[in-house]
């Protein structure tokens, strides 16, 4: 009885799992406010508007800042979605990050935005509806001050949370599956906590079209069960015991359901993580690169002249 429950849940809020992110509005459903600066590691990338995108410009993912120039978020937040299924690599100079604020209408302070200079997705990302390797990392032109933002450090590579260990998720997303509305809020949080590994792979395995639950997935659930993510909330972090435990894939739908939801889970992907960072880190631009060959070179024929 009590994976039915969840089964009949899952199939009636998850009949439209297949949504275009890009309809990202306001905020976590029937979640709590945020304080401002409560999750000074949380970012809204968003989509800047321009001749052809007016009326799509705003808040599309969300996603947490790793260092102060490197954010984590779902790879699906790296994509267009074409009506018939097909994706397409978003354009860089179309988009931006925000951080620093718990309101989006304060997206106007040049200290709160970064461009973005590059981003790698997963080499094993699949897509919808498998969302394997659905994890990305966004590298910004210049980096956040620290007095605006504040990263999170990437997990042990063996961290795993215990079943019901309290956990945390902010972000911007929509208030409702039919909101449309400008982006301009409050970033919301909902508490949640970690559901059992084994349970969530029966619940969801035994639906045709929804993903198989995977070891580099990690489950969680809303204490209040109304609290649930939405549109636009892909991306947002599950952080358990200050530490990033989870990316979120797929969501509720907007759904008030106890059903869980499923995150990315980052400690697998630590050392894939890590050394992109570290590159970037070493090497903030094009130029800083061409700049160090440069010396190379000039070393090498000074020793051989």
């Amino acid at each position: 009885m009590f994976t039915l429950f969840y089964v009949l849940s899952l199939a009636i809020a998850c009949s439209a799992v297949s949504v275009d992110v890009s309809d990202a509005t306001n905020r976590i459903a029937n979640g709590a406010v945020a304080a401002n600066l409560q999750f000074p590691y949380a970012v809204s990338i968003q989509r800047i508007a321009n001749n052809t995108q007016v009326s799509t410009r705003g808040h599309r993912c969300g996603g947490a800042l790793v260092t102060l120039q490197h954010v984590l978020t779902a790879a699906s937040c790296m994509f267009e979605w074409n009506a018939d299924g097909t994706r397409t690599p978003i354009t860089i100079g179309n988009y931006r990050v925000f951080a620093g604020a718990y309101l989006l209408s304060n997206d106007t302070a040049t200290e709160r935005v970064r461009n973005i200079a590059q981003y790698v997705v997963h080499p094993n990302y699949l897509g919808i509806p498998s969302y394997v390797g659905d994890l990305a990392v966004v590298t910004l032109s210049t980096a956040f001050a620290s007095s605006t933002a504040t990263p999170l450090s990437l997990p042990a590579n063996n961290y795993n949370p215990a079943d019901f260990t309290d956990c945390v998720v902010a972000g911007w997303g929509a208030a409702t599956a039919a909101s449309q509305t400008g982006a301009n809020v409050e970033q919301k949080y909902a508490n949640k906590y970690i559901y059992n590994q084994q349970e969530c792979t029966s619940v969801y395995n035994a639906l045709q079209g929804l993903p198989n639950i995977l070891p580099t997935m990690v489950c969680a659930v809303s204490y209040d069960i109304v609290s649930s993510s939405c549109h636009g909330d892909e991306g947002n972090a599950l952080v358990c015991g200050n530490t990033l435990t989870g990316i979120l894939a797929l969501h509720s739908n907007c759904a008030a359901t106890s059903y869980p939801e499923i995150y990315t889970r980052v400690s697998n992907y630590t050392d894939w993580v890590r050394p992109i960072v570290s590159l970037a880190n070493s090497f903030t631009s094009g130029a800083s690169v061409l700049l160090l060959l440069t010396l190379i070179q000039m070393t090498f024929a000074n020793l051989l002249s």
